[in-house]
């Protein structure tokens, strides 16, 4: 590794002040991230990754302390020369691969304004193909899955020329074969001296970090004994698989939700696009069944047809509720969470429950939810004075709080470190331990282990 920086903290604060108060988000962070290679930014939801990534980024400036970025003290530049920053010297990746892209722009467009060259070169056309996305480039943002915009975003990072590509959890939402395309195309450029600063919980990423910075409420901390963190302060209980003590259903229970034959397709002309053909899926009461697949194969269409959020073009589609469900019948935990910024974390939990006029009888519930999903400390606030980890438990929390008949949840614990994944698995497994049929999207190998049936889709078949 160079012994020359891309950056340096000292003394670094970060404090958000926020209509209920101030959230110290980072606290004396003294450290500094060696030029080229690839540093990892770890640590439990709510750290202080992201906060620390848009400094970087100079996204933001300090509240105090001092941060230096290619040479330039952080904090003490103005917007100007932060925007001369982030066009010439750092690329960054958002954490929503939605918020990277413009809705209006192709993938090609997106790219030939990152590129210094204003054109798809060869080496970013190089990049392209590595990360899979070739087929996609005349294709906006709307018609992309959330695993194709978030490569889409690396691409763009990746075409701008910077010599530091801040990204945060870069495969969130990645299949592991897109992952690994990804990490390829990142541990390339790294060769060629391009530092990356990604802040995640993978860890096939931290595998490949050349140096890890270890964050933990705001502070620098040691580095953990293993990848699945010590979850402080918060019991978690182990989603036991079949459970015990479950009153199974007859094994002739029809099914809580029956896809038949489904079938899906988008755009007209030229332009149509199958997301699904002719595919068939069975959720019984008491079980989760698990839907695999690489992004863009068509599993969040699936999961929308059996919320019933869109409609099929052919098959059949029998859900609770029928065409109109309530949250007793479906509720859904879906990638951009869809929860209401003008309530705060516990009333986006209690919601369902106002809705059915069930809230006294749910008090009780909402507040096993909030401290088991670690959000008891933060019911009081909105969703956005949180971390995007901690806005994915809220959404969880919510789904589960009616025990509704049917759970829809689509890539659940992206978001999450190892213990709060634990603990997100434990919520939906009681929910499913008193009787409700769930089907998750997900590329987590950990839940995958915790459910009884895995669907394979691929190019929107079953495969």
């Amino acid at each position: 590794m160079p012994n020359d920086a891309a950056t340096r903290f000292e003394g670094l604060v970060r404090t958000y002040r926020t209509p209920t108060g101030e959230v110290r988000a980072l606290r004396d962070v003294t450290a500094e991230i060696p030029a080229g290679g690839v540093s990892v930014v770890v640590g439990p939801s709510g750290s202080g990754k992201s906060s620390l990534l848009r400094l970087v980024a100079a996204l933001d400036r300090p509240t105090a302390g001092s941060i230096e970025v290619a040479g330039v003290e952080i904090g003490r530049a103005g917007a100007r020369r932060r925007r001369s920053i982030r066009r010439g010297a750092v690329g960054y990746v958002f954490q929503r691969p939605s918020d990277n892209l413009l809705g209006h722009l192709t993938v090609a467009q997106h790219l030939q304004l990152a590129s210094r060259s204003g054109s798809l070169d060869d080496e970013v056309m190089a990049t392209v193909e590595a990360l899979g996305i070739g087929h996609r480039l005349d294709h906006q943002p709307a018609a992309l899955s959330g695993g194709e915009q978030q490569r889409a975003a690396v691409a763009q990072a990746l075409a701008s020329g910077a010599t530091i590509v801040v990204a945060d959890e870069p495969t969130a939402e990645l299949d592991s074969d897109s992952a690994d395309a990804v990490l390829g195309r990142i541990a390339h450029l790294a060769s060629r001296g391009i530092t990356f600063i990604l802040a995640t919980h993978d860890r096939s990423v931290m595998a490949i970090a050349d140096h890890r910075l270890v964050l933990d409420h705001g502070i620098v901390a040691g580095a953990p004994t293993s990848m699945r963190e010590t979850l402080k302060g918060t019991e978690i209980v182990p989603l036991r698989w079949p459970p015990d003590d479950a009153a199974w259903l007859d094994g002739d229970e029809p099914p809580v939700a029956h896809l038949a034959a489904v079938t899906k397709r988008y755009g007209s002309g030229d332009a149509i696009v199958t997301a699904l053909d002719s595919v068939t899926v069975d959720v019984a009461p008491g079980s989760i069944v698990g839907l695999v697949g690489r992004s863009g194969s068509g599993k969040t269409t699936l999961l929308n047809i059996a919320a019933g959020w869109d409609e099929p073009d052919g098959g059949t589609v029998e859900r609770p509720g029928g065409d109109d469900p309530t949250w007793s019948d479906v509720a859904v935990v879906p990638q951009h969470l869809g929860l209401m910024d003008e309530l705060t974390v516990r009333e986006n939990v209690e919601y369902p429950a106002r809705l059915r006029r069930d809230l006294a009888g749910r008090r009780d519930l909402v507040d096993d939810l909030l401290e088991r999903l670690g959000l008891a400390h933060l019911q009081g606030r909105p969703p956005t004075e949180t971390s995007l980890g901690e806005q994915q438990r809220t959404a969880v929390a919510r789904a589960v709080v009616l025990r509704p008949a049917l759970i829809v949840a689509d890539e659940p614990t992206a978001h999450q470190d190892a213990a709060w994944a634990a603990s997100v698995l434990a919520t939906l497994g009681d929910a499913v331990v008193a009787g409700s049929g769930c089907i998750v999207a997900t590329h987590d190998p950990d839940v995958l282990a915790s459910v009884d049936r895995v669907v394979r889709i691929a190019d929107g078949r079953l495969a």
